[in-house]
C-alpha cells in the first residue's frame, strides 16, 4: 500500500565519541607472539600468496559471486547457505567443522532467536589444541574461542526476492560517467557480469572490463576504469569475503592456533536487523541489556569498517523505536467526531520536542540524540482518514547511562499521547471506538566507551600493524561508531573494529546504487594477513618447527550476567 510520508527532526547532531587518541603500551608477550607468528614460514608462505595476483582475482571473484546474492537483514539464509556449501564443497572444510545450521542454531549459544526469529550466521571452526591440555579451563564446558567476523546482510534488497530470481544484477557503468541517481537509470545499464548455471562468475569481455585495480577513482577516470554496481559491494561483503578468506587461508596451510578460531559471517548489522548475529553468538538479551557470552568468547576482531586506518575502539548506543497508531475504519475524511491516528502521532512528536537532555541543560555534558526519523501514515480509503500513521524514534549515545536517561524520558511519550488523544474525546485506551498503540519494533544497540586501552585486543590490532608494515599510524583515535561489535564490547570481551577490503573508491552505501571500485589487491592481502595474525596473537599458535606460541588472551571470556535464558 502507498504510504504518505513526513519526516521531523528533533534533538541534537550524531553523538559523537570521546575526541582524544590513544597509543596503547604492547606488552613484551604480545610483541614477541606477533613477531614469532609473523616471521614462521608457513606463515610467510601464506602471506605470498595473499598478495599474489592469483589470490586477488580468487578474492574478486568470491565476492561478486555471493555479493550477487540477495541478503537483506534478517533474510541471510541463501548466503549463508551458499557460503556454508562452498566451506565444505570447495574450500576443504569438515562438515563437523561448521558450527551452524542452515536453520538458524549454534550448539551452546546463550541464545538462539532474536526478536523471535532465527539468525543465519554462518561460521566455520579452525579447531584448536587446548581442550586437550592437562587443567585446561573452561566455562560451563565452554573452551576458549577467538572470533573473527564480517557481517553478510545488505540494506537492499530491502525484502527477499523469490527462490526463482535470487540474484541481484551486478552493473557496469564508466568511472568517469556520473553516478546513476534512479533505480531506472541503474537497470539501464547494459553492461553487466555474468555467471553460469552454477553460480560462477564468466571471464568475458565484461569480466575484463571490471577485474581491475587502481589506485583511486581519478586514477580509475583517467585509465577507463569501471564502477561496479552491486549492494553490499563495500557494506560488507568485501570485508566479508576477507574474513573467509582468512578461514580458507588457515585451513589450506593447516594452521594449529591453541584456543579455538571462528570465522563467522554475522546477520543483522543493517536496519532492523537489530545485530541479531552477534547478539546470538554472544548470549545477549536486550529485555536485560546483558550478556553470558555462553560460548566464551575471549577476543573479537571484527572487519565492518570501510575505512583502512584506525581501528574503532568506542562504540555509539542507540534504541530505536516503530510505533504504530490505529484508529478504527469508517471516520470520514476530514472529521472530527473520533480520536485521529494521526493526531495521537503529532501529539508524541510534540512530546519528544520538549524532551532537554543533560547537554540542553549542560553544555559540559555528554552529547546524546533523539530524532523523530519517520513519521509516515498509511493512504486513505475514499473518503476516509488514514487508519494507522507510524513513528520511527531514534536516540543515540557514546554510553549507556545518558541513552538509557532520554530512553526514559521519550518511551513514555507514546502512551502518555495516545491516552491524551484518546481523553479529548472522552474516551479512554482500549475503549472500542479509541485509538489504539503497538509497538512495531524496538532496537537496541548497547553502547561502550572503553576504560582500558591497552586491553589485550587493542594491543594486539597495534602491534599486527607494526608487525606486518600495513596501516601503520601514529595513534589510535577513540571516536564512536556503530557496528556489530557494539555487542561484544558492551558485554566487555576485548573487541576492535577494522577494515581489510581495499577499494579505489566507493560510494552509495545503504542505497540502491551501492558502487565500488577495486582497489591495491597487495595492501588487500596484507589486510587479511594481518587479520589472520591478530585471530593467532590472541589464540596462540603451534609454529611449523613444533614450539608453540603460547595464547595471549586468558582463557575465561567476560560476560555481564551468568544467567543462561
Amino acid at each position: 500500500m502507498r504510504k504518505t510520508r513526513c519526516a521531523f527532526a528533533v534533538g541534537l547532531a550524531l553523538a559523537a565519541g570521546v575526541a582524544y587518541a590513544v597509543v596503547p603500551q604492547v606488552s613484551s608477550d604480545v610483541k614477541n607472539a606477533t613477531e614469532t607468528i609473523y616471521k614462521d614460514p608457513v606463515m610467510q608462505k601464506m602471506l605470498t600468496e595473499l598478495t599474489s595476483d592469483e589470490n586477488a582475482q580468487f578474492r574478486f571473484n568470491t565476492h561478486m559471486e555471493v555479493a550477487r546474492i540477495a541478503s537483506p537483514s534478517r533474510s541471510e539464509m541463501r548466503r549463508a547457505e551458499e557460503l556454508a556449501r562452498r566451506m565444505v564443497e570447495e574450500w576443504g572444510f569438515d562438515k563437523k567443522d561448521i558450527m551452524t545450521t542452515p536453520e538458524g542454531i549454534i550448539k551452546g549459544a546463550g541464545i538462539q532467536k532474536v526478536d523471535g526469529l532465527p539468525v543465519y550466521n554462518v561460521c566455520v571452526r579452525i579447531p584448536g589444541t587446548y581442550s586437550q591440555e592437562k587443567g585446561a579451563q573452561s566455562y560451563k564446558g565452554q573452551f576458549p574461542k577467538v572470533l573473527l567476523e564480517g557481517h553478510t546482510d545488505t540494506v537492499n534488497p530491502a525484502k527477499l526476492p523469490p527462490k526463482s530470481n535470487p540474484y541481484m544484477p551486478v552493473k557496469l557503468q564508466k568511472a568517469s560517467e556520473a553516478i546513476v541517481s534512479t533505480p531506472e537509470a541503474l537497470a539501464a545499464i547494459k553492461d553487466e557480469l555474468h555467471f553460469d548455471k552454477n553460480g560462477k562468475i564468466i571471464q568475458d569481455e565484461n569480466y575484463k572490463k571490471a577485474y581491475k585495480r587502481y589506485a583511486s577513482l581519478e586514477d580509475a577516470q583517467k585509465k577507463g576504469g569501471y564502477r561496479i554496481y552491486v549492494p553490499g559491494f563495500a557494506d560488507a561483503m568485501g570485508n566479508t569475503t576477507g574474513v573467509m578468506t582468512a578461514a580458507i587461508m588457515m585451513k589450506k596451510y593447516n594452521i594449529k592456533p591453541v584456543y579455538d578460531i571462528w570465522v563467522c559471517g554475522t546477520t543483522g548489522e543493517e536496519g532492523k536487523g537489530n545485530l541479531c548475529g552477534m547478539k546470538q553468538l554472544y548470549g545477549y538479551n536486550q529485555d536485560t541489556g546483558k550478556g553470558n557470552n555462553a560460548l566464551n568468547f575471549v577476543a573479537n576482531f571484527g572487519a565492518d569498517s570501510t575505512r583502512p586506518g584506525s581501528g574503532t575502539l568506542n562504540y555509539l548506543g542507540s534504541y530505536r523505536f516503530e510505533v504504530k497508531y490505529t484508529e478504527p475504519a469508517g471516520y470520514k475524511q476530514g472529521g472530527a467526531e473520533a480520536p485521529s491516528a494521526l493526531m495521537a502521532m503529532t501529539r508524541s512528536i510534540a512530546k519528544i520536542a520538549d524532551v532537554k537532555s543533560p547537554w540542553d541543560l549542560d553544555k559540559k555534558a555528554e552529547r546524546t540524540t533523539y530524532t523523530v526519523g519517520l513519521a509516515s501514515c498509511d493512504a486513505a480509503a475514499a473518503g476516509e482518514r488514514s487508519r494507522s500513521c507510524t513513528l520511527m524514534v531514534d536516540m543515540r549515545s557514546p554510553t549507556q547511562g545518558p541513552l538509557n536517561a532520554i530512553r526514559a524520558q521519550i518511551e513514555p511519550t507514546f502512551k502518555a499521547a495516545l491516552d491524551e488523544e484518546n481523553a479529548k474525546y472522552g474516551l479512554k485506551s482500549g475503549d472500542k471506538k479509541a485509538v489504539k498503540m503497538e509497538l512495531v519494533w524496538f532496537g537496541d544497540r548497547p553502547a561502550h566507551q572503553r576504560k582500558n586501552f591497552n586491553d589485550i585486543a587493542t594491543q594486539i590490532y597495534w602491534q599486527t600493524a607494526q608487525t606486518v608494515g600495513i596501516d601503520k599510524i601514529k595513534e589510535l583515535k577513540t571516536n564512536a561508531s556503530s557496528l556489530n561489535d557494539n555487542v561484544p564490547a558492551a558485554v566487555g570481551v576485548p573487541t576492535v573494529n577494522f577494515n581489510v577490503h581495499t577499494v579505489a573508491a566507493s560510494g552509495g552505501g545503504h542505497t540502491f546504487n551501492e558502487w565500488g571500485i577495486p582497489g591495491n589487491a597487495q595492501d588487500e592481502g596484507k589486510r587479511i594477513f594481518r587479520m589472520i595474525l591478530m585471530g593467532l596473537t590472541a589464540a596462540g599458535y603451534h609454529t611449523s618447527t613444533g614450539d608453540v606460541v603460547k595464547p595471549t588472551a586468558d582463557p575465561i571470556g567476560a560476560r555481564t550476567t551468568e544467567e543462561m535464558y
